[in-house]
C-alpha cells in the first residue's frame, strides 16, 4: 500500500511550543494502548505532561502518540487551516480527521517512521476502517477506537483488539450521552434544535450523531428513523 501524496514539506515533531488540549483517552482502567506487530505497543495518553497524548475532538484529533520503540507520532496540531478538518495536502496541514459517522482519515506523522495514513484499514480486504465506537455512557461503556491505521514503514497499527489494556477508549466523562446533541451533559429541550439541523441539513460531529443517532439499529446517521425514538428518549 503507498502513500497518496509524495510530499516535500516534512513537519517538525517537537513538544516545544505546542499548545495541546489535555489528553481525553482513558488513563484509569487503563486502555490507552493500540498494538503494531513491527513497532510494538503504541501509548495514546502518554504520562508526563499535559499535551503528551490524543484529545480526541468533534471533528479532529490533536497531541501524540508515544511509541516505545518508534518514538513520538503526531496526529494534528488542533488547528486546521480551513476548519473543521485539516486538508492532508501537504505536511503544513496534516492530521486525523474524524467523520460525522465515526470513520477516521488522515494522516499522522512519526519522525522516526514517517507517514501513518488512517484511510489505510477501509482500503484492506477485508476493509477495516479505523474509527470511533460511540459507546453506552448510562451503562458505563466508553467511546473506543476500532480498526486499523498502516504506516508505510511498520505496518498495521491494530486499534481493534478488545483485551483490557490493549485498546484505545476515551473518558467517560468524553463519550457522548445519548439524546444529547448539543453535547451540555444533560438530554432536554435544548437538544431538539441542534437535532433538527443535523436531520435537515446534515453535518454535524461524531458526537452529534452518536448522541442523535437512537433508532432500534443505529445506523450511523441522524435520519427519519430516529425521530420518534429521539422524542421518547427526551420525555422518558
Amino acid at each position: 500500500m503507498r502513500m497518496k501524496y509524495g510530499w516535500i514539506i516534512v513537519p517538525v515533531l517537537t513538544l516545544i511550543a505546542t499548545v495541546l488540549a489535555q489528553s481525553n483517552v482513558d488513563n484509569t482502567v487503563p486502555n490507552k494502548h493500540a498494538w503494531s506487530e513491527n513497532a510494538g505497543w503504541t501509548n495514546w495518553r502518554g504520562e508526563a505532561t499535559p499535551g503528551q497524548g490524543v484529545f480526541v475532538g468533534p471533528f479532529v484529533m490533536e497531541g501524540f502518540v508515544w511509541g516505545e520503540n518508534i518514538g513520538w507520532i503526531n496526529v494534528g496540531d488542533g488547528t486546521p487551516v480551513a476548519p473543521p478538518y485539516y486538508a492532508n495536502l501537504d505536511g503544513t496541514d496534516f492530521g486525523v480527521n474524524i467523520d460525522a459517522d465515526g470513520d477516521l482519515h488522515g494522516y499522522a506523522w512519526g519522525e522516526n517512521v514517517g507517514w501513518i495514513n488512517f484511510d489505510g484499514g477501509a482500503l484492506a480486504v477485508p476493509a477495516q476502517p479505523a474509527r470511533i465506537e460511540c459507546g453506552d455512557v448510562p451503562n458505563a461503556v466508553a467511546a473506543r477506537l476500532t480498526g486499523f491505521a498502516w504506516g508505510e514503514n511498520i505496518g498495521w497499527i491494530n486499534l481493534d483488539i478488545l483485551d483490557p489494556t490493549k485498546f484505545v477508549t476515551l473518558e467517560l466523562a468524553a463519550t457522548p450521552f445519548l439524546c444529547d446533541v448539543n453535547q451540555d451533559g444533560v438530554p432536554d429541550g435544548l437538544d431538539v434544535q441542534p437535532f433538527v439541523t443535523v436531520l435537515l441539513f446534515g453535518g454535524g460531529s461524531w458526537q452529534d450523531v452518536c448522541s442523535g443517532d437512537v433508532e432500534l439499529v443505529p445506523d450511523q446517521m441522524i435520519d427519519m428513523d430516529d425521530v420518534d425514538p429521539f422524542v421518547d428518549c427526551l420525555l422518558n
